[in-house]
Parts: structure tokens; C-alpha cells; sequence
């Protein structure tokens, strides 16, 4: 009985700090005189976020089905129109709403495009090497550039046991001074 209560008084905790959160952003954005949060907006706006912006093309036809579902979603965007192409528009908003403009791409019937994973394999490796062919029977320390872990252990191994060496000498010269 007491552990519901509990847990009941948990989860209420947990949605209060939400809607404060959520509050606290609204006035946030209205603090930085920044009323929109969603909807249509200049684009030197959302330039001056610094946040990361995607773009993506619609046809001028779909604008208005755009914005009312833009605005659903709470997604803040800016239309850019191509002079060459009366046809098409570009949309640019922040990178953090795509998965909210994959929904609309979707209701609007467009195609949303496959992320590939051929970028992946393009990346660079941890050690680069020119030619596996150069490096095949050289040693391994050679080519890479980081110091080795063994080599540093071996390193400090020997200068202990040189240390010590040292240690055991100034004990003897103090020894035979004393007698």
C-alpha cells in the first residue's frame, strides 16, 4: 500500500518537473525575444541559433500543407524559394526536428530518402595505412606512431631497477663511511 503510494507520487513528481520544464522553455524563448517556437520564420533567425540546420525540397504547390503541419508538429522552419526554379522550394530547419519532418515528408506523400551505411565504411580506421603490401613484414612499432604501452612499461621497468642500482650504491658508500 504504501509502495503504489509511492510510486504514484513518483510519476506525479516526474510529469509537474515536465510541464515546469516545458514551461521554463516557453518563457525562455520569450525572454530571448524570440516568441516562435514553431511554425514559419526567417531564416537569418534560425541562422542566428547556431544550431545545426538540414534542408529539404518541396514543391511549391505543398508549402501550405507544410506549414499547418509543421506547425502540429512544432517544428520551426525557414522556406527558401530558388528564383531559377518557380517549382520548387527548399526548407531549412535544425537537424534536432528530423525525425518530426520525416513524419510530414511522409503525410505528404514524398519519398523519405534511405540513410546509407556506405558513409560508414568511408570512414577513416583507427591507424591509417597507405598499402598493407609496404607494411607486411615490418614491425608493427615502426609504423605507428603512438608510443607502445609495452615499450613505456620496459622503459620505466629499467629505469627502476637503474634507480635502485643507484640506491644500493649510495648505501654502501655510507656504510663503509661509517666504519
Amino acid at each position: 500500500m504504501v509502495r503504489e503510494a509511492l510510486q504514484v507520487t513518483e510519476v506525479a513528481i516526474k510529469l509537474s518537473a515536465l510541464g515546469i520544464k516545458n514551461a521554463l522553455a516557453l518563457s525562455l524563448a520569450y525572454a530571448k525575444e524570440n516568441p516562435k517556437v514553431k511554425g514559419k520564420t526567417s531564416l537569418d533567425r534560425l541562422l542566428r541559433e547556431g544550431k545545426e540546420l538540414k534542408i529539404i525540397a518541396l514543391q511549391s504547390k505543398d508549402v501550405g500543407q507544410f506549414k499547418e503541419l509543421a506547425k502540429q508538429y512544432g517544428v520551426l522552419f525557414a522556406v527558401v524559394k530558388d528564383k531559377a526554379q518557380n517549382e520548387k522550394v527548399d526548407v531549412m530547419f535544425k537537424a534536432e526536428d528530423v525525425a518530426k519532418l520525416n513524419r510530414i515528408y511522409e503525410q505528404l506523400g514524398y519519398a523519405i530518402p534511405k540513410v546509407t551505411t556506405a558513409d560508414r565504411k568511408k570512414d577513416p580506421t583507427r591507424r591509417q595505412s597507405g598499402d598493407s603490401l609496404l607494411t607486411r613484414g615490418k614491425n608493427p612499432l615502426d609504423i605507428d606512431p603512438r608510443p607502445s604501452v609495452r615499450a613505456t612499461i620496459m622503459a620505466l621497468k629499467n629505469a627502476a631497477q637503474k634507480a635502485a642500482q643507484a640506491q644500493e650504491k649510495v648505501q654502501d658508500i655510507t656504510a663503509k663511511e661509517e666504519r
